[in-house]
């Protein structure tokens, strides 16, 4: 059991790899200057430029996909674009309602499909 469970914890690794790379490439393909979508379109040039150093948007892009993995794995998810509230608070806020709407889905799914599984063996 160890075993499987290990295998499939390694198996784990390349996914949530792929996955981070997926959003970083369309978080870079998204046409538009980044610091204008953020702080507005009256953003000067200077601000600009100092925001796109504080973000390691000059670094190549290799350089920020490294910096964009230690900060998801130290938990570093930045600021919300719309609320301007930390990414980490409010996936915090939402967590016990996603745990909710889970365990609702799971029950409803097992209830009926153990009902249907067993209509469909008779």
């Amino acid at each position: 059991m160890a075993r499987y469970l290990g295998s499939r914890l390694l198996m784990a690794i390349p996914v949530l790899l792929g996955v981070l790379f997926v959003t970083f490439a369309l978080a870079r393909l998204i046409p538009g200057d980044p610091c204008r979508a953020i702080l507005g379109e009256k953003a000067t040039d200077q601000v600009c430029e100092k925001f796109i150093k504080d973000r390691g948007l000059d670094q190549p892009i290799p350089t920020q996909f490294g910096i964009y993995i230690g900060e998801v794995f130290r938990g570093e998810l930045g600021e919300s674009i719309r609320t301007k509230q930390p990414v980490t608070e409010l996936i915090v806020q939402r967590l016990p309602m996603t745990v909710e709407l889970t365990m609702a889905a799971m029950t409803f799914a097992t209830i009926f499909g153990v009902f249907f599984g067993v209509i469909a063996a008779y």
